[in-house]
């Protein structure tokens, strides 16, 4: 049975890995922002868990005790406006986490597989989609820079230092626990008294929206595969934001207005769909569409009453 640490576990997307990998039998530890001595609320029962803010030399403990097989790196930022505004707050919790957690694999545990979750944002503003793991990396935020830097360290440990890795570069995910981004601003603003709905850009704009648990499908087909690379991981569909907006309205069903501002936030992409052929070789199928996805969000959403906390 494979032993698998994931880091970032009591995060959006490390939540739902840990969760997905738990309940396929996997030997599942969650390391996170946790309370030391106490049950993170984030992880059920069975998984253990480590609590530590990363750079941490505890790291080297970790893998010492737990031993796993593989680290899936879910620990960084997730703000592309955070990091245009604080560049230097994105490099030290991105790329310098990333840095460490790759150096401590190698001193101590260098037989254990790396699997690191980038983003589309190394890709910018694509000129042609939809985009394969081949196109040209030109990033237009400290977000993307930074990931693209992430993955070149982890280039850089497999090739001079052997650590086998693979890059997950994930598209628009989604899903339960997410309190930031497109889908859950929308639904702060179609939940509030206001009956004007601003958003930003001309709802042209596109995105490419996978489910938080099929990027988890994802990681599992990398694990079970040992394959290694690069890879796409995203639902291959092209959403425009005007067409989320219209099946986010139907499930509120309040009627109201919605009002475009025509501007694009600073580091945002206009366009994105993915090339996800490279790790549908591997068996990957997306199984949540984003219909049923955002149904499930919508619930979630309005079960916490709104509620960010």
């Amino acid at each position: 049975m494979t032993r698998v640490l994931i880091t970032g576990a009591g995060g959006f997307l490390g939540r739902h890995i840990t969760h997905y990998l738990h309940k396929r039998g996997y030997t599942v530890a969650g390391l996170g922002r946790f309370v030391k001595g106490i049950r993170p609320s984030q992880l059920k029962e069975g998984i253990d868990s480590y609590g530590m803010t990363l750079p941490d030399e505890a790291l080297s403990r970790v893998l010492k005790d737990f031993s796993p097989d593989a680290v899936v790196h879910c620990a960084s930022t997730a703000s592309v406006p955070d990091s245009v505004n604080d560049p230097l707050m994105d490099f030290r919790g991105s790329v310098a986490v990333c840095a460490q957690t790759l150096d401590t694999i190698r001193k101590i545990s260098p037989s254990t597989r790396f699997i690191f979750l980038s983003s589309a944002a190394v890709y910018g503003n694509p000129t042609n989609i939809p985009v394969p793991e081949t196109a040209s990396c030109a990033p237009i935020s400290p977000y993307g820079f930074d990931k693209r830097m992430c993955e070149l360290l982890v280039q850089e440990y497999s090739d001079i230092y052997g650590i086998s890795s693979a890059v997950l570069r994930i598209f628009s995910a989604y899903g339960q626990f997410l309190q930031r981004q497109v889908i859950h601003d929308l639904c702060l603003k179609f939940s509030a008294n206001e009956q004007i709905v601003d958003v930003l850009g001309t709802g042209n704009e596109s995105r490419d929206f996978i489910h938080a648990w099929d990027v988890a499908q994802a990681v599992e087909c990398i694990i079970t595969s040992d394959a290694t690379g690069i890879f796409n991981v995203a639902s291959g569909e092209e959403t425009s934001i005007s067409k989320l907006i219209g099946l986010l309205g139907s499930l509120f069903a309040n009627g109201k207005t919605i009002r475009f501002s025509g501007d694009v936030r600073e580091g945002d992409p206009l366009r994105w769909q993915a090339n996800i052929d490279r790790i549908s070789l591997l068996g990957f199928n997306p199984s949540i569409t984003l219909t049923d996805g955002l149904i499930t969000y919508d619930r979630w959403f309005i079960s916490r009453g709104g509620d960010i906390s």
